[in-house]
């Protein structure tokens, strides 16, 4: 295959804008748009399909920008089309920083669809570096769906904890101060009973000391070795926290009420989330879990990023590099840097899981 037909996509909600593109004598025609739908896509298979006869091609290489979610479809279409599978079809879902950095390397050029469809045809055919060309994988897309979303859910959860902290402070400003707090988990299901049933630090140190520690323990569930401890450090936060003005009450209250549940939601959500990959990594084979600190998750979670290893070659330096562990050499002449800069490229979802387990790929 020396002549393949160079297709760049600017990708959006509503069009595609396409540039075609010959390998050696530049473009093909004008650039033209076409829907972001099944009607749109058949239209350009049209236009494609013409191009390489009068082209005579023996090959098309497709290229777009990964932009969110709109380009999938767009390939998947395209890559299960019976009229362009007459002849060997690669398609390349180009990270947005590959073109853009590409780009620079012209003088200067205006950002318009066609321009930026001509980009991606003309990196397309510069080659060198490109990604692995897209197929849908029943077996690890699925998996990778589900995880992703679990790391959406847990940093939402974490966000709406650190918002809840906040007004928290204006409540009770000694509640969280470390070695005095009256709960080790402030999200603990006694601390949200305290949190929710009280209004006020004045009505804490109205409850008798007895009816406290009964109701501490009881929200506890029992599960507390000395509830009496936890209500003398409950009463200690009321006496030394800062007095809420009352006009500040009830708004207050209600914001944390409705975080709490909020909070309480999305751990439920995370559970469900847990079950629904568990049953999907059932179904493929691993050992990943037998090393200490990975559970099913975590282990979902990097069998959905790497996908199949023969990707990678089997090279562990190729998968360290895809997760984003490679620092760049700094040489020039004698000099060689003893300092060197992490690579800010790679796949920050693989990269996060690998800093949760503790061990980076060599």
């Amino acid at each position: 295959m020396t002549n393949p037909l160079l297709v760049g996509a600017d990708v959006h909600r509503k069009t595609n804008t396409i540039c075609l593109m010959a390998g050696h004598s530049g473009t093909v025609g004008d650039e033209f748009t076409v829907n972001n739908n099944r009607p749109g896509a058949e239209a350009l298979v049209r236009e494609v399909a013409s191009a390489v006869v009068a082209g005579d091609h023996d090959a098309i290489h497709i290229a777009a920008e990964a932009t969110g979610w709109y380009w999938w479809h767009f390939f998947q279409t395209l890559a299960q089309d019976p009229t362009l599978n007459q002849w060997p079809v690669e398609l390349y879902a180009f990270n947005p920083r590959l073109t853009a950095n590409f780009k620079k390397a012209y003088v200067d050029l205006d950002h318009t669809d066609p321009i930026d469809a001509f980009v991606v045809a003309d990196r397309l055919r510069f080659g060198r570096d490109l990604p692995v060309p897209f197929q849908y994988d029943k077996t690890y897309l699925p998996l990778r769906c589900l995880t992703r979303y679990r790391y959406h859910v847990v940093h939402d959860l974490s966000r709406e904890k650190s918002y809840c902290l906040a007004m928290l402070y204006l409540k009770a400003s000694e509640y969280t101060r470390p070695g005095t707090q009256p709960f080790a988990n402030v999200f603990g299901a006694a601390s949200r009973a305290v949190l929710q049933d009280f209004a006020s630090l004045e009505d804490i140190a109205a409850v008798p000391f007895d009816e406290l520690v009964e109701f501490i323990d009881v929200k506890g569930k029992r599960r507390f070795s000395d509830p009496t401890d936890n209500a003398q450090r409950l009463q200690r936060v009321a006496g030394d926290s800062y007095v809420l003005p009352q006009a500040m009450r009830q708004p207050v209250n209600h914001i944390l009420g409705w975080c709490l549940q909020h909070i309480a939601f999305l751990e439920r959500l995370i559970q469900r989330i847990d079950t629904a990959i568990a049953q999907l990594l059932a179904a493929i084979p691993h050992t990943l879990e037998t090393i200490p600190g990975i559970g099913p998750v975590l282990a979902a979670g990097i069998i959905a990023e790497i996908g199949g290893v023969a990707r990678f070659d089997y090279n562990q330096a190729k998968v360290a590099k895809y997760a984003g562990f490679k620092w760049r050499r700094t040489q020039s002449a004698d000099f060689a840097a003893d300092e060197t800069r992490l690579t800010r490229t790679g796949n920050r979802y693989l990269r996060y899981l690998y800093i949760r387990t503790g061990t980076l790929p060599t």
